[in-house]
């Protein structure tokens, strides 16, 4: 067992799951899938949770699922979800349980959030004794991809129906294992993923004059989308507008006719999120003045906002199990997005928290940002993850 554990106040009978905890997570590191088609991972997880005993609903033509342990009808019901698809990515780190599928990697340590509401799920199915209130699993599809409905479908397809409280969490590994970080109030940015077409015309490329350059219009848009981000938007309240890909024209001595650009916006508040996207939409629409042909695609999520019941109750949590100095109660809110907003805007009340837990290890070399490559973490965070948990489902 981890000598790390003793600053930490861990149940022994949770003790007894550091091996499973650990070996759930490797095996589901090997198996990444991406958005939508997390099969293998689907199977994985519901026969654990059927061999404890849990309640499965499935939704048809769907990976996402939930399970259900109902001790008391008369008592509440806490979710805890966690996300399960990876990332187009292949894994670079030299583990010996590193991805068996090419081009697929847990770089953002989903493979983590699942190994944790597992032992969790595991614990309480053999102590249900402890437990004060009824507790669901979530089995989140498709977090990544904002162009594949995950949360959204989950929601729709009654994953939060009669659920008053919805917990998450999302691992961390420049934070050092078992660290807990929260805000009470904006804990992740309103995010929403954009494509951009522009038809232009094509002309030889020494008469540019005939022409429509696709390319150049695009550019335009983008760069004037800098100017709202520096001069419309507060700048106490910070707001990115992204543009990760770029692709357009086909031969070197033609004016392009097509362009293509592939991005993100995020913003901390619902008002510059609302100036972003009609700023973006207002630039667009002049391109059609200027006679292109333009389509554009603009999706997304609002921001997570745990509401202060929700993170009173996650902060007791963290404060009867963390050491002092691995509590951070009022962190900044990441100005990535999560589609977990959805769900806790489902719950009633909208009570619902999310959390950052540290699974860095600084000693070991361990300090990797989100979706960098390769992605390592401290195996030994698992048990703390799933602890809070517990403590959440039976206070």
């Amino acid at each position: 067992m981890s000598a790390k554990y003793s600053n930490f106040n861990l149940d022994s009978k949770l003790l007894g799951l550091h091996e499973f905890s650990i070996n759930t997570r490797r095996d589901l590191h090997q198996i990444p899938e991406i958005s939508g088609e997390e099969f293998k991972t689907t199977a994985y997880c519901q026969a654990l949770m059927t061999e404890m005993g849990y309640s499965l609903t499935t939704y048809e033509g769907f990976t996402g699922f939930i399970a259900d342990l109902t001790v008391n009808p008369e008592w509440k019901r806490v979710g805890f979800r966690a996300d399960m698809d990876a990332l187009e990515m292949d894994d670079m780190t030299d583990n010996e349980y590193r991805s068996t599928h090419e081009g697929r990697s847990h770089n953002c340590g989903h493979d983590t959030h699942m190994a944790i509401i597992l032992t969790t799920a595991k614990y309480l199915a053999a102590n249900q004794a402890e437990l004060k209130h009824n507790v669901r699993f979530i089995f989140q599809m498709a977090e990544e991809d904002m162009r594949v409905p995950g949360a959204s479908k989950m929601v729709e397809l009654g994953c939060m129906k009669g659920v008053a409280e919805v917990y998450a969490l999302h691992n961390d590994a420049a934070l050092e294992y078992g660290f807990v970080k929260i805000n009470n109030g904006i804990m992740s940015s309103y995010g929403s993923a954009w494509t951009l077409d522009v038809h232009g015309v094509s002309a030889h490329g020494s008469t540019p004059q005939k022409g429509l350059d696709a390319i150049r219009e695009a550019s335009r848009i983008i760069m004037d989308m800098d100017y709202v981000v520096a001069k419309r938007t507060n700048p106490f309240s910070p707001a990115v507008f992204g543009c990760g890909m770029f692709n357009g024209g086909s031969i070197p001595n033609a004016v392009p006719d097509y362009a293509q650009a592939r991005g993100t916006i995020r913003a901390m508040d619902a008002e510059t999120d609302q100036i972003l996207k009609d700023s973006f939409e207002t630039f667009v629409k002049e391109s059609e003045i200027r006679g292109f042909k333009t389509t554009m695609v603009c999706e997304g999520y609002p921001a997570v906002i745990n509401h202060p019941d929700a993170y009173q109750r996650v902060v007791e949590a963290a404060r009867a199990i963390v050491p002092t100095d691995r509590l951070d109660p009022n962190g900044n809110p990441m100005t990535g997005s999560e589609d977990f907003s959805l769900m806790v805007n489902a719950a009633e009340d909208r009570k619902g928290a999310m959390f950052f837990l540290g699974s860095g290890n600084k000693e070991a070399g361990i300090c990797n940002y989100l979706h960098s490559n390769p992605y390592y973490v401290d195996d030994d965070f698992l048990l703390v993850g799933a602890q809070i948990f517990i403590h959440i489902a039976c206070h």
